[in-house]
């Protein structure tokens, strides 16, 4: 579950935070160090474009960042050392608010020097009409990728709205951000090797609440602060 970032008249918004899931508040700095998860309960503050980027990449001050806006940003970096170009849709952004020409220039940086690409993107709410004109080009475009045999990995984040659903193509491979309970820790649910040694850190899905499965396909979930290491397994996994 996501939390979000109260605004209480009483509550220092420079310095504290309080979870809206416990309730209970946090200090600044320890989100900071902790990738804005609560460290009562594990659930996730959402991340800005840039603190994205600052967490995904290995040096993010060495990382091209191609270009950014109020929507979004694309850069090149590398993620456990494999160079890759990265699609970023900040929080809060309907799919018509999107930039396509950002995620074009990310597909086209990707062609270009041959290197994945990978999207991330917030899940939209079920019954949500307003989708992308641009959308047939868009998938058109990634096509190509898949023409030319590159990787394409879409992350979903703000996953607690349910089903699962976005109006932007998604990858071969699709991840959606998951939580991690801080106070009762479960054992990790493996499953078993599938081709590859990447394969048994593949943690399965989660039993929804709600009973509704998600509208697309997921192929696993992972914890925040595991997804730098896991998106590296699976770059490995495609490299030449």
């Amino acid at each position: 579950m996501e939390t979000s970032i109260s605004t209480d008249t009483g509550q220092s918004i420079n310095l504290w935070h309080k979870c809206t899931v416990c309730k209970e508040v946090v200090f600044r700095g320890e989100l900071e160090r902790n990738l804005y998860i609560c460290s009562h309960c594990g659930a996730l503050f959402p991340l800005l474009a840039e603190k994205r980027l600052e967490y995904l990449f290995d040096d993010p001050s060495v990382a091209k960042i191609r270009s950014t806006n109020a929507a979004g940003l694309t850069a090149e970096g590398t993620i456990s050392e494999y160079p890759t170009c990265l699609f970023i849709a900040d929080i809060d952004v309907i799919p018509t608010e999107i930039d396509v020409s950002l995620l074009l220039a990310s597909i086209e940086n990707a062609l270009q020097k041959q290197i994945p690409l990978i999207t991330i993107i917030a899940c939209q709410p079920e019954g949500y009409k307003d989708t992308l004109k641009e959308t047939p080009y868009v998938t058109m475009q990634m096509e190509r990728l898949a023409e030319a045999s590159l990787p394409h990995i879409t992350v979903m984040t703000e996953t607690e709205v349910y089903p699962l659903a976005t109006h932007l193509p998604i990858g071969e491979l699709v991840i959606a951000e998951g939580t991690v309970a801080i106070k009762k820790p479960t054992p990790s649910n493996l499953q078993p090797a599938l081709h590859a040694p990447e394969e048994q850190l593949i943690t399965q899905a989660p039993t929804l609440k709600t009973g509704i499965e998600p509208d697309i396909s997921v192929d696993c979930y992972i914890p925040r602060e595991e997804l730098p290491n896991i998106l590296g397994l699976f770059l490995k996994f495609f490299s030449p």
